[in-house]
């Protein structure tokens, strides 16, 4: 009677080890997805907001406005990363900002400030030029007459494009300043 409980008791245990092995990838997956969601009470949290209540405006806008379907296309393709781009410069942001901190209590790592604050303000200043100019889409569209409008709109969807590229590349910079800054263990 003693072994066979021994032997489950030791079943068991490689049965909870195998459980926790598989359980991990989903444990690191559920720790990147947390730390890619938006503080609610930054004001950068309200641009990533706003830009999906204006993307959500502009397809509304798009459907009876008398542009082509070229424009439309490529205005929509344009509208639909920003979100994305956004919230992914926010994270970004809000990453810098808490490296920042640690960086402020360690000696070693001040020669990194001054390159954080520079990405900082990098970042919000390209998070403001594309609340900017995601606002005039709709505005734009309302003023849209087939003469006129078609080159504020061509104007328009080429700083989107921009406007996309500054931030994935904003976001890769931050990649490539937490490579170069030494683990802080303390």
């Amino acid at each position: 009677m003693f072994i066979p409980l021994l032997l489950f008791l030791l079943l068991s245990l490689i049965a909870i080890v195998i459980l926790l092995g598989l359980a991990a990838p989903f444990v690191v997956l559920a720790r990147r997805c947390r730390s890619e969601r938006l503080p609610a009470k930054t004001p950068e949290g309200q641009y990533a907001a706003d830009a999906v209540r204006l993307v959500d405006e502009i397809q509304d806008a798009l459907k009876s406005c008398p542009i082509s379907y070229e424009q439309k296309t490529a205005l929509l393709r344009q509208v639909r990363d920003v979100p994305g781009n956004v919230n992914r410069a926010v994270c970004k942001l809000n990453r810098l900002r808490r490296i920042k901190k640690i960086a402020k209590r360690s000696e070693e790592a001040a020669h990194v400030l001054s390159e954080i604050e520079v990405m900082e303000r990098g970042i919000v200043g390209e998070l403001r030029r594309t609340h900017e100019t995601l606002l005039a889409v709709p505005v734009t569209l309302m003023k849209v007459d087939v003469a006129r409008g078609e080159r504020n709109l061509d104007r328009i969807i080429a700083e989107l494009g921009e406007t996309n590229c500054r931030l994935n590349n904003l976001a890769e910079s931050y990649r490539e300043v937490r490579a170069a800054q030494p683990p802080n263990y303390s």
